[in-house]
């Protein structure tokens, strides 16, 4: 009764209904991304638990191992490739052909690297775990390598798209991609349960993804004339965005991939198995991501002035972030004995660790786009470059000891730090 006609009232309705109306208005501009990254994630999971319990624990881990070569390979050289496009674009240059071009030498370069590193009698891997007596032909390993190769146009692809705002043909490459690789590994799997019907399935996959980005590009682009020359103007022109997100790739890539080869190092495969399998786990969390990286690539070409990221973070990453550890608290081990089975119960340690990890992740992406689309990149490379260093400093201690919850935590940790650092300088170059 205190409180009657004391003439104050909290406007709690207006400020919910902006509140709502603003993330309806987010919904309306990603429904196409947050869908098609919902089906990969959910794809992605089904087929998890459809790897595990048809080849086990310590296949599980041997595939992890295989793929994290030929990964850490060709994401090195090409990954993110599409960020230099768009960068490109942006100064409203029709370099399509040219880079699609580029595209297939990098992809070849990175085949003929791959196949050195696996042939390589002193490569670690081999004396430490007998991979060689893996029972794959290498013809597989090398069919294998090859389909990457036209994988690798899906970049030039992605660039064009999220230039032309094209996020309903963005979402459709992406998701019918993975359905396709989910169709393939039931098809290999049960007609012969193995690691080489596993790469099989991959094979089809890059396949796909190479030939029907070059049928989007020639959909969505008018693709100009390839010329020698134009190629080589091209590759002046995008000489110092290339370096500098390739000098970003490749320290990022350290602990993405190297956290699987270094615990195969210090313990088995079966261990390996277990923390692939709590990272997989987690992976929806960069789906999130993927959701509104090109939707907030677009935004902050266009207009960086008009785009309230405060809002977005607080009304849309915040509560995301808050419903999905709740998920995996909650509900890890149903999760893990619904996808996997009590052989992968230990995983839910490294699975929280790692939560935390791509949470933090979550609610920072938008950092970099920031730094990239304002030629500040290279405070990301300096963060990326902090992040590799810590993890390597606390993976050789944690690791050891406590295998795959240390190398989760090595992870955790280090992705704080980087975090943290790309704050400070978002801070003093961008909102002063």
């Amino acid at each position: 009764m205190a409180c009657t006609g004391s003439g104050v009232q909290i406007p709690s309705a207006p400020q919910t209904n902006m509140n709502l109306k603003y993330i309806k208005e987010i919904f309306l501009q990603t429904k196409e991304l947050i869908g098609s990254q919902s089906v990969i994630a959910l794809i992605s999971l089904i087929q998890v638990s459809y790897v595990v319990n048809k080849l086990g624990v310590e296949n599980f881990g041997v595939i992890a191992l295989l793929i994290a070569i030929p990964n850490l390979v060709f994401r090195s050289i090409h990954a993110n490739h599409s960020d230099v496009i768009l960068l490109t674009l942006k100064k409203g240059k029709n370099i399509a052909s040219e880079s699609l071009f580029l595209n297939f030498i990098l992809g070849l370069f990175s085949f003929t690297l791959s196949i050195f590193v696996f042939v390589n009698p002193i490569n670690p891997l081999f004396s430490n775990n007998q991979l060689i007596l893996i029972d794959v032909l290498p013809i597989t390993i090398v069919l294998y390598l090859l389909s990457k190769i036209f994988q690798t146009f899906s970049e030039t692809c992605k660039g064009i798209l999220v230039f032309k705002n094209k996020m309903k043909s963005f979402s459709l490459l992406e998701s019918s991609s993975i359905i396709l690789r989910f169709a393939g590994m039931v098809i290999f799997l049960e007609i012969n349960p193995t690691i080489q019907s596993y790469l099989f399935a991959n094979i089809f996959y890059f396949l796909y993804t190479g030939f029907f980005s070059l049928f989007l590009i020639k959909k969505e682009y008018e693709l100009n004339k390839f010329s020698y020359d134009e190629f080589k103007q091209f590759v002046l022109l995008i000489k110092r965005s290339f370096n500098r997100i390739r000098i970003n790739q490749i320290i990022s890539l350290i602990p993405q991939h190297f956290d699987i080869i270094f615990l195969s190092i210090v313990s088995d495969f079966g261990t390996v198995g277990i923390y692939q399998f709590a990272k997989r786990l987690v992976e929806p969390v960069n789906y999130v991501i993927y959701s509104f990286t090109p939707w907030i690539q677009n935004k902050l070409k266009n207009n960086p002035t008009d785009f309230n990221i405060q809002s977005f973070v607080k009304m849309i990453l915040i509560p995301i972030s808050f419903l999905i550890f709740s998920l995996y608290i909650f509900f890890g081990e149903f999760i893990i004995l619904k996808i996997g089975s009590e052989s992968f119960l230990k995983s839910y340690n490294p699975m929280i660790i790692l939560c935390i990890g791509f949470i933090i992740y979550l609610l920072t992406f938008w950092i970099r786009q920031s730094l990239l689309l304002n030629n500040l990149i290279v405070f990301h490379s300096y963060g990326r470059l902090i992040y590799c260093s810590a993890f390597l400093v606390l993976s050789f201690f944690l690791a050891n000891t406590f295998k795959e919850t240390g190398i989760a935590a090595s992870l955790t940790i280090a992705i704080l730090i980087q975090k943290t650092f790309e704050y400070i300088v978002y801070r003093k170059k961008l909102k002063s």
